[in-house]
């Protein structure tokens, strides 16, 4: 074949201005006109906000007697009054949190996001979910995508732990997560 006959065949095409899929205006390719896809039904369930450690006397007794060995360490090493009043009401404010009973919260998971009584999160906040054993009741910990953002954390009943897993996992990634030394420290402290 000739070099200029095969040059002429590769520019036959020409560029139409105009739009070739006439009538096509965004909205009919994009909708279904098939099967129409399944909905993931909605989870709800109503749980404690975190588990209550019940904490005798003598847990307000170590908290205390601790607090002062700490405040009179920190006085005779430092001689600074005011870093012993802010360790005083730093260890208040310990007591008064321990002491506090955790409300009831209502949960909705669904295929918008997570709802947490009147606060919804949607799936693109977060980047993963866990579900953490600990001892009698489980929970679910979202992990956020924002890194100074806190984990989100649901607990469930035994009967609703699969309907929450399988609903989230069709929109986030499962990790496996185990407790870091500062969960088995509240624990064990039964904080």
């Amino acid at each position: 074949m000739d070099p200029n006959q095969e040059s002429e065949q590769q520019t036959n095409w020409q560029y139409k201005t105009g739009n070739p899929t006439t009538g096509y205006d965004g909205d009919e390719m994009s909708a279904s006109s098939g099967v129409p896809l399944p909905t993931i039904p909605a989870v709800e369930w109503t749980a404690s906000e975190y588990v209550a450690h019940e904490k005798s006397a003598s847990w307000y007794t170590t908290l205390g007697v601790g607090s002062g060995i700490m405040i009179v360490v920190v006085y005779l090493i430092t001689q600074d009054f005011l870093a012993s009043i802010v360790i005083l009401l730093s260890c208040v404010a310990i007591g008064v949190y321990a002491a506090r009973k955790p409300s009831t919260k209502n949960y909705r998971i669904d295929e918008k996001g997570v709802q947490i009584e009147d606060r919804f999160h949607p799936y693109l906040e977060f980047r993963s979910f866990s579900v953490v054993e600990e001892g009698a009741i489980d929970s679910v910990w979202i992990k956020p995508l924002k890194r100074f953002t806190p984990i989100v954390v649901m607990y469930f009943s035994p009967e609703d732990e699969q309907k929450i897993i399988d609903t989230l996992a069709n929109f986030l990634p499962q990790e496996v997560r185990e407790l870091d030394a500062v969960d088995r420290l509240t624990r064990r402290l039964r904080f």
